[in-house]
């Protein structure tokens, strides 16, 4: 049943945290590494591999080694996956270049300090190394008439094993069959070595694949291009020293309808005739197109081809989506469609000109980056994209592309996961881009009630290690018991469907209602720390439904009950400060229990090539029982268990580079005085470590909430204690449906 809920002078979000912030000097500092190997241990077991590897190089023809250089693979000791292991001394005195890496799993030959037995797995990192085959030799023989300084000696204590990098590692997923098709090329194109791009396409030319070079996209240190062969073909192609990955091109998924669209009703609803809420948002769709003039009020429709034509299916997937940003989901009894909070931009990227004719996922990608290029979005949504599952080692073309524009903090993307959740065998993990850490990934919910499950078609996590929470949580997205209505002008009333396509753009349309109807510097970056922080998991488990269920209804998120309080902080880090941000905190007796949760969001820029060092900012974020530095003050609210499953642990500072942390705690009475937050933010570039002075601001995000349910007076008293926050108002009267 339809409930009017009118915003008025309830108990409301509080927001200027950051005035309860400053510097503090914290103590840091590490006990000394336990070593897996000594030096003497270790140098014979490198040498050996290195023999390897020199012999695997002096084979290789000149045509796949541009400038003269070849890539090995070094895999350290998974004891030593934080940068300030990273063999930089090493590869400077012998002039070797890192020019990627990934994660990889690895029986030690050694465990250190008892955390498991040898023929356990462990997490590492795989470096990719590249030089001349006379700089891997000056390497053998300086290990070999022991001429490394004490230095260079304590890396190699770091290395578990050194390979050749061959072929076989950079064949993905080819059919055998001798059939030309499109394959999808990713190659390593250092600075270090200009002449690699012109040698692979001179190199894959002479195979027999044909490249068309309009389509090439470069992205830092990796170049994405496709390109047509045969098996064999591909097979010679991959031979090519620098070649990171080949596969054949998977198909484009626009996550079509999981059962068929139907007209469930001619509802009596009508389009408003009221203009947008807030015209300031921008708002971009990427999907299949408009086809009709009816959202024209709040609607830009954009095409790339004037003469093509585009499928019924395709166009109304993309009426679907952007109906759903400016209406939301039908409920029962409802008898009238809400005011757009904003207008939209709708890109029709996808049309026959591609679907069917020219399966390109480039030319998709292409057209979504022009637009990018030109335009500075607030909000945008992608419920389309490659069809396959994310690759722990490799990072798509497409979550490569569009990372670089959200890293800003200054454009939100939720990204629909995909419908394959069905499938086994890791085909229903999720899919390229919902693997963006600077993106919102969405997955579905079968129900709107408080009864709900993950819709058995949502795709699963986890996602990479950083980005290891994905999805980032899910939505309602409908089900066959439950269908996701929606109102559809060009047929005249509600349809049902169902699918993540759906649950993407809902969930953006909730960010944007935030940003619309506050009087408040609602930022995207912002609106996404709030609806993770008011996300709820019903038990589920989490790479299923990430940090849970996004809330439906506005008024969860904006309304305090009087015994709880809730508090947006909104800064900037510099990198030599250490902030301590106070929490919110009665100076009157609590009754009963505290509950304490707090969300940190921020953006990164990031290393395509190293999906194992990927993020290029982290926190280290220590809460305070009490603000006194004194034994027994700190309680670990973030740390790993809170994000990574047992098998990830060892990775001693991973939960750092994550970009989202969000941990709760019930505390007994009076375990808690004045408690606070001390943050440090780290860099990283290349997986290697940056001088704290190169780092630029980090913007960041922090929610808290305190709740003592026995204690009704709390949120008074926090008004009352702390005068700089305020309550976050309403700009105008608006209702919410609940």
């Amino acid at each position: 049943m339809q409930k009017d809920c009118v915003m008025n002078n309830k108990n409301m979000l509080l927001g200027y945290g950051e005035t309860l912030t400053g510097e503090v000097k914290v103590n840091k500092g590490n006990g000394p590494k336990n070593k897996p190997y000594t030096y003497e241990e270790n140098a014979p077991v490198i040498m050996r591999e290195l023999q390897g590897v020199l012999k695997s190089m002096d084979a290789l023809p000149d045509a796949v080694m541009p400038n003269g250089e070849a890539v090995a693979k070094i895999t350290l000791h998974p004891a030593f996956l934080a940068k300030s292991y990273f063999p930089v001394l090493l590869f400077k005195k012998f002039a070797l270049h890192s020019v990627g890496s990934k994660s990889v799993k690895v029986k030690p030959r050694k465990i250190v300090g008892g955390r498991g037995k040898p023929k356990d797995e462990f997490s590492s990192a795989c470096i990719y190394v590249s030089g001349k085959v006379k700089n891997f030799l000056a390497l053998y023989n300086a290990l070999n008439g022991d001429r490394l300084n004490k230095g260079e000696k304590k890396e190699i204590i770091t290395f578990e094993s050194i390979s050749f990098f061959d072929s076989d590692d950079k064949i993905k997923t080819i059919e055998p069959s001798q059939k030309t098709r499109k394959l999808e090329v990713a190659l390593h194109t250092p600075e270090s070595n200009k002449d690699v791009l012109r040698s692979f396409i001179n190199y894959a030319l002479s195979c027999g694949a044909t490249i068309n070079e309009n389509k090439i996209i470069n992205m830092n240190g990796l170049t994405f291009m496709p390109i047509i062969a045969n098996a064999h073909e591909a097979a010679m192609v991959a031979e090519f020293s620098f070649l990171r990955a080949i596969r054949d091109l998977p198909s484009l998924r626009i996550n079509n309808p999981v059962f068929t669209r139907t007209l469930t009703e001619n509802a009596d609803l009508k389009l408003p005739t009221e203009k947008a809420v807030n015209d300031n948002i921008k708002v971009a769709i990427f999907d299949g197109g408009i086809g009709n003039t009816d959202f024209e009020q709040w609607v830009q429709e954009y095409a790339f081809s004037q003469n093509s034509k585009t499928s019924g299916q395709l166009l109304s997937h993309g009426q679907d989506v952007t109906s759903t940003v400016l209406f939301g989901a039908i409920v029962e009894g409802q008898r009238e469609l809400p005011i757009p909070y904003t207008k939209i931009d709708h890109y029709r990227v996808i049309d026959n000109s591609i679907d069917g004719q020219d399966e390109d996922l480039f030319d998709v990608l292409l057209r979504i980056k022009s637009v990018l290029d030109d335009e500075d979005y607030d909000y945008i949504n992608l419920s389309l994209g490659p069809r396959f599952p994310v690759d722990d080692d490799d990072v798509h073309v497409w979550t490569s592309t569009l990372e670089q524009y959200l890293s800003s903090g200054k454009t939100l993307c939720t990204v629909a996961v995909g419908n394959d959740g069905c499938l086994g065998d890791g085909l229903n993990r999720i899919q390229p881009p919902s693997d963006l850490v600077n993106a919102l990934a969405v997955g579905a919910a079968n129900s709107l009630s408080d009864k709900w499950m993950k819709s058995d078609y949502s795709c699963i996590g986890p996602g990479r290690s950083p980005g290891f929470v994905k999805p980032d949580g899910i939505a309602f997205g409908g089900s066959k018991e439950e269908p996701f209505k929606l109102y559809s002008p060009f047929l005249g009333g509600v349809v049902q469907t169902a699918g993540t396509s759906f649950s993407s753009p809902l969930v953006l349309r909730q960010a944007i209602g935030l940003a619309a109807s506050l009087q408040y510097d609602i930022t995207p970056l912002t609106a996404k720390a709030l609806l993770i922080h008011h996300a709820e998991n019903n038990g589920s488990e989490r790479s299923h439904v990430g940090w849970g269920r996004f809330p439906h209804n506005l008024a969860d998120i904006i309304y305090c009950d009087d015994d709880e309080v809730k508090v947006i902080y909104q800064g900037k880090l510099k990198p030599s400060q250490h902030l301590r941000a106070s929490i919110p905190f009665p100076d009157i007796p609590v009754n009963g229990v505290i509950d304490l949760k707090a969300t940190f969001c921020f953006t990164t820029p990031v290393d395509v090539e190293h999906p194992v060092n990927y993020t290029k900012s982290g926190l280290v974020v220590t809460m305070r029982k009490t603000p006194k530095d004194k034994i027994g003050a700190t309680f670990p609210l973030f740390n790993s268990k809170n994000i990574y499953a047992t098998e990830e642990e060892l990775r001693e500072d991973s939960h750092r580079w994550e970009t989202t942390l969000r941990s709760e705690h019930t505390f007994n009475k009076d375990t808690l005085k004045d408690p606070c937050f001390d943050v440090i933010y780290y860099g990283r570039d290349c997986g290697m470590p940056v001088e704290v002075e190169d780092l630029p601001e980090l913007a960041y995000v922090l929610i808290v909430s305190l709740k003592a349910k026995d204690t009704p007076e709390l949120y008074n008293n926090i008004r009352q204690r702390y005068q700089t926050l305020q309550p976050i108002q309403i700009k105008q009267q608006i209702r919410l449906r609940s």
